[in-house]
C-alpha cells in the first residue's frame, strides 16, 4: 500500500474541491499507481491534452507519464492521437479519456475486489488447514 502525504495530489494537481483529492487519495490508497490516478483525474478534467502539459499539471516527469499511458493505453482507456513533426524532431501526442471517469475507475476498483476475494479464499485455506496442526 503506498503513503500518501496530506495535500500532495492537490499540490502537484490541478483538483480545486476537496471531493477530487479525496477520490485521488482513495484511489492510490486502493494501490492505484499515483501517476495513473493523476493523469486520468487530470485527462478527465481538463479534456485531450499533451505529455508536456500533462507534466505540468500532474506534476510528474516525462518517463511517469509515458508509463502510466502505457498502462491506460493496453486497458483502452485512452485515445492517443499523433500529430507529426513535419519532419523535424518526434511526433507530439495528444491523449484523452475514451470512457467516462467512473467507467475508468470501475475497472480498477472490480480488479481490487478480485484479488481480495482471493486473498479471503487463502485466508480461509490455511486458517483450515492451520486448524489441525
Amino acid at each position: 500500500m503506498q503513503t500518501v502525504k496530506a495535500g500532495s495530489i492537490s499540490h502537484h494537481f490541478a483538483i480545486k474541491n476537496p471531493q477530487g483529492t479525496a477520490l485521488a487519495e482513495a484511489l492510490i490508497e486502493l494501490g492505484i499507481s499515483p501517476s495513473i490516478v493523476k493523469v486520468m483525474l487530470c485527462l478527465h478534467t481538463h479534456g485531450a491534452t499533451t505529455s508536456k502539459i500533462l507534466q505540468t499539471r500532474c506534476g510528474l516527469r516525462q518517463p511517469e507519464i509515458s508509463t502510466a499511458m502505457k498502462i491506460l493505453n493496453e486497458r483502452k482507456m485512452v485515445r492517443i492521437q499523433s500529430k507529426g513533426a513535419n519532419g523535424r524532431g518526434r511526433p507530439s501526442h495528444t491523449y484523452e479519456l475514451t470512457e467516462s471517469l467512473p467507467t475508468c475507475i470501475d475497472q480498477f476498483t472490480v480488479e481490487i475486489e478480485e484479488r481480495i476475494e482471493a486473498m479471503q479464499k487463502g485466508i480461509s485455506t490455511v486458517q483450515r488447514l492451520t486448524q489441525n496442526l
